[in-house]
């Protein structure tokens, strides 16, 4: 049987403390992993080894099986579901002419991995639905044991899909032969950990250590994403993923940007985050009203928003004659957004 202490060191380690419901969690896939036994040539398994974790975003899943994963099973295969597909299709285009491709791939995967994670499981599209269903069946009768997080309880994958009838058996067969676990988080906990960052470091440093910790929080990898496009347009960024953009103040409000691309911004991203500010005077006023529309617009949307800064500089980021009514009120606001209290609302909302 496995010890549980050794997750709970690898995550203590990363500085992270685990809630009642991520523990209940960990504990029960020991409890699983104790029971498990793989199947042989003389025998099929008829024990449960893998586990399909779903619950709301922001709740840990992915923290969770990575930790699982990288404690337990260091050789195991680890995808985004959009990367676990891509790989999917590039070997089906290697075999135009194979009669029975999958059967190859899932032969492949398995004789390469015994673990399988694949992160935010979600099906999108017919041609998906039937590929999804033919591996995930297969490579689990073959003995590979999987870790798939979603944001869906497995009865609602691809909900009113087209001929959504036809991925139903996948349904069942994820229902019977997985562990569904159901993660209730009462708290986002990328939210708790964004809360809890500081956010006043200076100067070199703080893009180092803003890097470092949006990849550990998000799981992403921002290095060669330093622009991004929102309403037909492109940007420049620190970095952005599919849940989060990080702007510098410096460069992204000296750039022509506007209402609507900040509207646009916001429907496209869970979270923004922007660093690199400098004091402001009136020989700054475009950046600086971009800047206060920005705000008005996140303020009224309730945007997740971290700004990354200098002690005191915030407060005094505008300190020139001409816009010193426009400015009055988004100091006000900035003051808020950069609280704990804004992003902790935020959270009970």
């Amino acid at each position: 049987m496995k010890d549980i202490g050794i997750v709970l060191e690898n995550l203590t380690s990363q500085g992270i403390k685990l809630d009642q419901a991520q523990r209940s969690f960990v504990g029960t896939f020991i409890e699983l992993d104790s029971l498990f036994k793989p199947p042989s040539f003389f025998s099929k398994n008829f024990s449960l080894g893998s586990i399909y974790l779903w619950g709301p975003v922001g709740t840990g899943k992915t923290m969770l099986l990575k930790a699982i994963v990288d404690s337990y099973f260091p050789s195991s295969g680890k995808f985004h579901f959009i990367e676990f597909m891509q790989l999917v299709h590039k070997n089906l285009s290697e075999l135009p002419n194979e009669k029975d491709p999958l059967k190859k791939i899932v032969k492949k995967i398995a004789q390469k991995y015994d673990v399988i994670f694949i992160d935010e499981f979600q099906i999108e599209d017919i041609a998906d639905a039937m590929i999804v269903g033919v591996l995930i069946e297969s490579l689990v009768n073959d003995g590979v044991r999987m870790m798939i997080s979603s944001n869906s309880n497995p009865a609602n994958l691809y909900k009113d899909g087209l001929q959504r009838n036809k991925f139903l058996k996948t349904i069942d067969f994820i229902q019977s032969q997985f562990r569904v676990f159901n993660l209730l988080g009462t708290e986002d906990y990328r939210l708790r950990e964004i809360i809890s960052f500081d956010d006043s470091a200076d100067g070199e440093h703080t893009n180092k250590s803003v890097k470092l910790f949006l990849e550990k929080t998000f799981d992403s990898n921002l290095t060669n994403h330093l622009s991004f496009v929102v309403n037909g347009r492109e940007f420049s960024c620190c970095g952005y993923s599919k849940k989060l953009v990080w702007l510098s103040f410096e460069r992204f409000f000296l750039e022509p940007c506007g209402n609507k691309d900040f509207i646009d911004m916001i429907k496209t991203f869970d979270w923004i985050f922007i660093s690199e500010f400098h004091d402001c005077n009136d020989e700054h006023m475009d950046k600086i009203r971009r800047f206060i529309s920005f705000i008005d617009i996140a303020y009224q949307e309730k945007q997740k928003l971290k700004f990354f800064f200098e002690p005191d500089l915030l407060q005094n980021l505008y300190h020139g004659d001409q816009l010193k009514a426009l400015w009055a009120r988004s100091a006000s606001r900035l003051h808020q957004i950069s609280s704990k209290k804004y992003l902790n609302n935020l959270e009970k909302n």
